[in-house]
């Protein structure tokens, strides 16, 4: 269905793609999509999320180890690996201490910034003609390992493949807005 309104118009046709055509996506255009994704707000703008671009065909056959998406990981032009650097909240600027959240909800925080700049970069790159896939089921101790990150630094939450489909994606099933939203 399109529409007169372009973001709409994107936002209904991002599908997930699990094949990939594996033609590359040059670091530019990648670095101009993740710049803007990354206007994307944070909590109390902290901005802790990181990006790791993982292009190297090598790597992604390494780390598809630590997941079940082996064809997203060595079809797709890359994959961005999302992550909560943890030392970016110790070291930014002091909250007020009624505003200092606990220690555990740095996690959960994280998790939810790192789910508005993972969105935005996914309608950026189907805008720019590209099709992403998010994917939470991976080892992210093993990512750690592979890809050498400090656990106690880097917190990997979504990696995203990106690239040109082989095969489009589909709409997926939702269930109807009755069951999702209700009014008071």
């Amino acid at each position: 269905m399109t529409t007169n309104n372009p973001i709409i118009d994107i936002m209904q046709t991002r599908h997930s793609v699990r094949q990939y055509d594996g033609q590359p996506i040059d670091r530019t255009e990648l670095n101009r999509l993740l710049t803007t994704a990354f206007l994307a707000p944070t909590a109390l703008n902290q901005q802790p999320i990181r990006a790791l671009v993982i292009d190297s065909p090598e790597v992604r056959q390494q780390l598809t180890a630590a997941t079940g998406n082996t064809s997203q990981l060595t079809t797709s032009a890359a994959v961005v690996l999302f992550v909560n650097d943890l030392e970016n909240r110790d070291e930014a600027k002091p909250f007020q201490p009624a505003q200092r959240p606990a220690p555990t909800s740095h996690q959960a925080i994280g998790a939810l910034d790192v789910g508005l700049v993972a969105m935005q970069f996914m309608l950026l790159a189907k805008d720019a003609g590209y099709d992403t896939n998010p994917m939470t089921g991976f080892d992210a101790a093993m990512f750690n390992q592979i890809l050498n990150l400090d656990p106690r630094r880097y917190q990997p939450l979504l990696l995203v493949s990106v690239g040109q489909a082989a095969k489009a994606g589909k709409l997926a099933e939702h269930k109807p807005l009755s069951q999702l939203v209700d009014y008071r």
